[in-house]
């Protein structure tokens, strides 16, 4: 289908009222909003200045994005799949007051927070403080005790080599006292007092054997008087714990206006970063943009309820557009594939329904199987009628969900149900013969079976492909004799075409002698096609000498279709590696299918297994589908260099339109 025709739009708007417009069109979600170039020596000398808002939209975002998480922790609210999006008029929801009202959830419920980490980081000091008083709790003395009048007291450890015998009986050498309080695996914990003349050489001997102590200037009391104390404290800060977390079940009943509130200033935040773009006057702003043709009544009847003045106007040759791809809604679903190679320039050729259809059909022919083909359509249309996902991921789930069912149809084909499983539980569990009736048709399909008949699917692949190419080179020659290009059409394109069908009735005419009139024919229509291809590919060129060189090119490139040929040659691989897979997961389930345990063996295996086959091909499927599409296919014609159309619009993270 055609891209979708653009407008250039332009508006003049009092000042006072650009907001509005900008929200206005955001809400349609059908034009994007250029920067208008301002300059010295213009009327339009700056850009609106919405600085001021924008920060301020932002703070609060920031705020609300991080009470959101502590909101959800706490909420009661039944999990809803996908997290659900609440259906809302923003406007409404702030005209009511609770966009107010959960903006002071939103402050309440940091100040709770913060409440919570202080409460927090209290007991972590008071169960350090309780920690360090254990290996002290059978000391009697106060800890803070430092000595009296005449004496010195010190409290602390010696490492591991020390023993309070050696301790004891040296430190009484030196006239002090030593008292072993308690010993662990890496220390020695100990009291000792001497008097205030001996406490230099004291220290010097307990330097020697790696003393360390321990000062408490700061908890006075003894160690277990501390301990109580301290644990006092832990069951009180415990309780103002709790009680802040009832707080926070309480606020995170209004989870969903928080919720909505965020998608409210995020819409706040786009609003002034349009707004951003538009150029002033004194007291006018001017707006820029683009919108599609099909959307002109929408945006004239949204615009004609504001004091204003527009332009609808076609774009010039020195615009560039931005490109929106309009299809149906199955091709619609791989636009996105489209998207991840390139967007075709604006005027140019859109080829997603064309290349949807051989995606589909590629991708069945890659992942041809019933069983996994029904996974991809139950888990990609029920994740979107269950999950209501946004409008990228939605448009994911069904390329994937068409491909599901060209899997299933390939499947039916080529017998192909997660892999051999319904023929390995005929053959290994009931007996059953499988060449012949449901067997037969479960084993080899309504065709026949890759794995048994490599091949033939090579050259189903193969011919697949020369299909794929040619088209690509059918719509080449459109596209130039739309352009008024028939001649270069004709020279370029129309030349290979009888070239190949010569080599295609070359082939045909090996198949059997009473076909050899074709090769006879082939071999004409070979020689002509080269001919016309030595002769006229060099079209448009002025020189004799250009044109043969033009010519020669063109018998070369012949190359390069043998070798994009070829690359299909990767449907034959990737249809039967998830065949092949699976057959070894059969395979391994039969042996352990015997017995009670062997049947949890089985099904573990079974569901383990054809999981894993499933996300490893899907994958790989879908990597070299695109790849066929993206140098093979839209190698022949492409016109790249489009930019998408990206339209203002509100936010829709947890909202969506009434």
């Amino acid at each position: 289908m055609p891209i979708s025709t653009m407008k250039k739009l332009t508006v003049l708007a009092v000042a006072g009222d650009a907001d509005a417009v900008v929200r206005k069109l955001m809400k349609l979600r059908c034009v994007e909003i250029r920067s208008t170039e301002v300059g010295e020596g213009s009327l339009l000398t700056s850009h609106f200045d919405s600085d001021g808002q924008r920060a301020e939209s932002e703070a609060r975002l920031r705020k609300i994005r991080e009470a959101l998480p502590h909101l959800n922790r706490y909420t009661m609210r039944k999990k809803r799949l996908g997290g659900g999006r609440h259906r809302i008029d923003k406007d409404e929801f702030v005209s009511s007051g609770r966009a107010e009202a959960a903006w002071k959830t939103v402050q309440r419920t940091l100040d709770v927070c913060g409440q919570m980490d202080a409460i927090h980081a209290e007991i972590a000091r008071v169960r350090s403080a309780q920690e360090s008083v254990l290996p002290w709790i059978d000391f009697d003395a106060p800890l803070d005790f430092e000595g009296s009048l005449h004496t010195v007291a010190f409290l602390g450890s010696f490492p591991s080599g020390v023993t309070s015998s050696v301790a004891e009986a040296e430190l009484e050498a030196l006239g002090a006292y030593c008292e072993t309080v308690s010993a662990e695996k890496n220390a020695l914990y100990v009291s000792v007092f001497c008097h205030k003349q001996d406490e230099d050489a004291v220290n010097r001997y307990l330097a020697s054997r790696g003393f360390l102590k321990t000062a408490f200037r700061e908890q006075g009391g003894s160690a277990s008087a501390i301990y109580e104390q301290n644990e006092t404290k832990l069951s009180s800060l415990s309780n103002d714990y709790l009680k802040a977390e009832e707080q926070l079940r309480t606020l995170a009943e209004e989870l969903d206006d928080v919720e909505i509130l965020c998608d409210v200033e995020q819409t706040n935040a786009n609003a002034a970063r349009h707004l951003k773009k538009l150029a002033t006057t004194r007291s006018c702003a001017i707006l820029e943009g683009w919108m599609p043709q099909f959307t002109r009544d929408a945006v004239v009847d949204a615009l004609d309820r504001f004091e204003c003045a527009y332009d609808i106007s076609d774009p010039t040759e020195e615009d560039e557009p931005p490109v929106l791809l309009r299809n149906n809604r199955f091709a619609a679903s791989f636009e996105w594939v489209i998207g991840m190679y390139a967007y075709p320039k604006y005027g140019a050729f859109d080829p997603t329904l064309i290349m949807s259809i051989f995606y589909f059909i590629l991708f069945g022919l890659m992942f041809a199987d019933v069983g996994y083909g029904l996974l991809l359509v139950l888990g990609c249309f029920g994740g979107v009628r269950l999950l209501r996902p946004r409008a990228g991921l939605r448009r994911m789930m069904y390329m994937f969900g068409y491909c599901g069912i060209a899997s299933i149809v390939m499947g039916l084909i080529f017998g192909g149900w997660f892999g051999d499983l319904p023929t390995a539980v005929m053959s290994n569990m009931l007996g059953l013969p499988i060449d012949r009736g449901v067997g037969h048709f479960f084993g080899s399909g309504l065709w026949f079976n890759p794995l048994d008949d490599p091949m033939t699917f090579l050259i189903l692949s193969l011919g697949m492909g020369g299909i794929h190419l040619i088209a690509g080179m059918v719509i080449k020659f459109v596209v130039l004799c739309k352009e008024g290009k028939t001649m270069e059409a004709l020279a370029t394109v129309a030349t290979y075409w009888v070239l190949f069908a010569g080599l295609l009735l070359l082939v045909l005419g090996m198949l059997g002698e009473q076909l050899a009139i074709l090769s006879t024919v082939g071999t004409v229509l070979s020689i002509l096609g080269a001919l016309l291809i030595l002769v006229f590919n060099g079209y448009g060129r002025k020189s004799v000498f250009s044109r043969i060189m033009g010519g020669l090119g063109g018998l070369y490139g012949l190359i390069n279709y043998a070798s994009d040929l070829l690359s299909y040659s990767r449907i034959l691989a990737l249809g039967l590696v998830a065949g092949v897979i699976a057959k070894v997961i059969n395979l391994i389930t039969m042996l352990g299918a015997t017995g009670g345990v062997g049947f949890v063996f089985m099904l573990i295996i079974l569901l383990v297994g054809h999981g894993l086959n499933l996300a490893i091909n899907v994958l790989g499927t879908f990597v070299h589908t695109s790849r066929l599409q993206y140098i093979e296919f839209f190698g022949k014609f492409y016109e790249d260099g489009g930019t998408p159309f990206v339209p203002a619009e509100e936010a829709d993270q947890y909202t969506e339109a009434v």
